[in-house]
Parts: C-alpha cells; sequence; structure tokens
C-alpha cells in the first residue's frame, strides 16, 4: 500500500507541476510562412524568377549578400518593408517570433547545399 501511496503522490505532484508550467507556444513554422507570403517574389527556394529578379527582388541563393546582410538589417526590412520596393512591410501580419524564425529560414535558403 505504501509503494501506491508513493506512486499515487508522485503522480500527482508531476501532474500539478505540468498544469502550472506556463504553456509554450509552438514554435513558427517559417518554411510554411514563407511558402505562403514571401516564395511568390522570392522563389520557393528563395530565387526569383528572372521577371522578378529584373524587378530587383532579392535572390537568397546569393552568397554575397548571405554574407554582407545582418540578421536585424534582414528582420527590418520583413518587418517595415522597403520604400520604392516590392517589399512591403509584414509587421502586423507576423509575430517577431515569425519574423526571426522568416529570417533563420532565409538563411538556410542561402546555405550550401551540403549544409541544409
Amino acid at each position: 500500500m505504501t509503494v501506491c501511496r508513493t506512486s499515487l503522490a508522485t503522480v500527482s505532484v508531476l501532474a500539478a507541476t505540468l498544469l502550472a508550467a506556463p504553456a509554450r507556444a509552438a514554435e513558427p513554422d517559417a518554411a510554411k510562412i514563407f511558402a505562403k507570403t514571401c516564395a511568390l517574389c522570392h522563389g520557393p527556394e528563395g530565387q526569383p524568377n528572372e521577371t522578378f529578379a529584373k524587378m530587383g527582388v532579392r535572390s537568397f541563393k546569393d552568397p554575397e549578400w548571405q554574407k554582407a546582410t545582418a540578421d536585424a538589417q534582414l528582420e527590418k526590412s520583413i518587418r517595415e518593408g522597403k520604400k520604392g520596393t516590392l517589399m512591403a512591410s509584414f509587421e502586423k501580419q507576423f509575430t517577431p517570433e515569425e519574423i526571426k524564425a522568416l529570417v533563420a529560414h532565409v538563411r538556410k535558403l542561402g546555405a550550401p547545399a551540403a549544409a541544409k
């Protein structure tokens, strides 16, 4: 009977701990967000088609751009957009966490094939 009470007490404490723990939001699905929102202009793999490229749409496959562009700069472009370009502001559509996830996704798109 002691073993049963001990096990029951342990289970009760564990359940109370789990219920009291703050709910953790799921990680944003950056690939899904990119596919739905960004791929039209930037291409599904981060390389815009010829028409969009001629209009100045950024290729995320460009290693020089990847190296020269800080994450903070990329976050700002997503958040605020870029005047005079097709890049719109997404501050009202995405949470700060989603924007950070998109930045990480853009970095993956620019990674060499072996690094993916």
